[in-house]
C-alpha cells in the first residue's frame, strides 16, 4: 500500500515537489537571463524573445503553483489553465528544438534520443501532476 500525504500518494507528492522546484529555477533563469548584456545586444539585432519571457514566467507561475499546491488549497480552475499552458508550451519547445531549425538527430543520435527522453519524461511528469494533485 502506497503511504499518503494529505491527498496525494508519496511518489506523487515528490515527482509535484521536485516539477515545481525545477521550473521555479527554470523560470528564475529564464527571466534572469533574459536582461543580461548578450540578450540586449541580440535584441537589438532583431531577436524576438517573446516566447522565451512568456515561458519563463508561465515556468515560474507553475513552480509556485506545484509547491504551493502541496501545502495550501490552491483555485483549481487557475491550476488547470497553467498545467495545460506549460503543457503544451512544453511541446512546442520539445518540437522547436527537437525537430525544427535543423536539429532532427543533431549533434547525434544519441543525444538527440536522450533530449527527446528526458523532456518526454518532464511532459509526462506535468501531465500525471497536472491531473493528478489539482
Amino acid at each position: 500500500m502506497t503511504k499518503k500525504v494529505g491527498s496525494l500518494t508519496l511518489p506523487v507528492f515528490f515527482l509535484q515537489l521536485s516539477l515545481g522546484v525545477f521550473f521555479l529555477m527554470l523560470g528564475i533563469m529564464g527571466l534572469g537571463g533574459y536582461d543580461s548584456g548578450l540578450s540586449r545586444v541580440a535584441r537589438f539585432l532583431g531577436r524576438d524573445d517573446t516566447l522565451r519571457v512568456v515561458m519563463a514566467v508561465v515556468e515560474l507561475v507553475m513552480g509556485v503553483i506545484f509547491v504551493l499546491g502541496l501545502f495550501v488549497s490552491v483555485s483549481a480552475d487557475l491550476s488547470k489553465i497553467f498545467v495545460i499552458a506549460l503543457f503544451v508550451l512544453w511541446a512546442l519547445y520539445m518540437v522547436l528544438n527537437l525537430f525544427l531549425n535543423d536539429s532532427f538527430f543533431k549533434p547525434n543520435a544519441v543525444t538527440w534520443f536522450y533530449n527527446l527522453a528526458s523532456n518526454s519524461v518532464i511532459l509526462v511528469s506535468i501531465w500525471i501532476v497536472g491531473s493528478r494533485s489539482l
